[in-house]
């Protein structure tokens, strides 16, 4: 089930086995045993990489529930609160950040009492070898060696508006029909994101608002303001937003956890990371 969602979230076998800690040859050996184990067709082969069947489409909702579980077994065995306590950074953006907190992040302190969780929201990239936080959610893929990583995620970029700015302005099915509308653009660090760069260049189109806080622009997407590129996942999470196309030509978006060799080996700073780990496999 680990090669399966690592697969789904990929779509090809290098990036899945560079999630899963696997070399491409050992993963599509391992999806080879799964099909013929199941005796179902899971991914389709292309030139592109990896597309999943319907098989594999019905199969990623039970895998995910699979993961999560298997997470908090792992943390409920790890709950020795003598050697889970003291505090563990995290550093990710306020959008993340928030995402975290609202979806039970701190309930991890239920089992672990004498543990303390610091979040460092901000895009500014934060220093994990010399010890700036123990844990980090980014986008950004690994440099250094003595780092090591796990996919949360992973999405493409999507558009999305309120249904109050659609009925007022008029419906968008493409990317032709933007000519006219309002857009919200990521700025600042966020600017370097493709698709703020491809929404601010799309013709005819008016940029009513720009941040380098993903937050804001969801606000004020939601408060029919124009239009707001984000994660799919993301966009498809917040309720008064409606999604109108997919961008597929800008590629898919990965989440990573990312957290120090010595960090890791802290039990705190594992418990942590299952907790986030967990969070992500439920909410997208």
């Amino acid at each position: 089930m680990r090669v399966l969602l690592g697969l789904l979230r990929a779509g090809n076998l290098h990036d899945a086995g560079a999630a899963l800690g696997l070399d491409p040859s050992t993963v599509s050996r391992r999806l080879a045993a799964l099909e013929k184990r199941t005796r179902a067709q899971l991914f389709v082969r292309t030139r592109d990489g990896l597309r999943p069947t319907a098989t594999a489409t019905r199969l990623r909702p039970h895998a995910e529930r699979m993961e999560a579980e298997a997470a908090a077994l792992i943390a409920a065995l790890r709950a020795d609160t003598a050697s889970t306590r003291g505090v563990v950074r995290v550093a990710t953006t306020e959008a993340f950040a928030r995402l975290l907190v609202e979806h039970g992040l701190l309930d991890v302190r239920a089992d672990h009492p004498e543990l303390a969780i610091e979040i460092l929201a901000g895009n500014h990239p934060i220093d994990l070898v010399r010890g700036e936080a123990e844990l980090a959610v980014r986008l950004a893929a690994l440099r250094q060696p003595s780092l090591r990583a796990r996919t949360l995620a992973t999405m493409p970029v999507g558009l999305f508006a309120s249904r109050a700015y659609l009925e007022r302005r008029g419906a968008i099915r493409g990317v032709a029909s933007l000519r006219g509308h309002d857009v919200l653009v990521p700025s600042g660090d966020l600017g370097k994101l493709p698709e703020a760069s491809w929404l601010a260049a799309r013709p005819g189109v008016r940029v009513v608002f720009r941040s380098n806080c993903m937050p804001a622009l969801v606000a004020a997407a939601a408060g029919g303001c124009g239009v707001v590129p984000l994660p799919v996942g993301w966009g498809d999470s917040v309720p008064e937003l409606v999604r109108l196309l997919v961008l597929d030509g800008l590629g898919k978006r990965q989440i990573w956890l990312v957290s120090h060799e010595g960090a890791h080996r802290r039990p705190a700073v594992r418990v942590v990371g299952d907790r986030i780990a967990a969070i992500f496999a439920r909410v997208f």
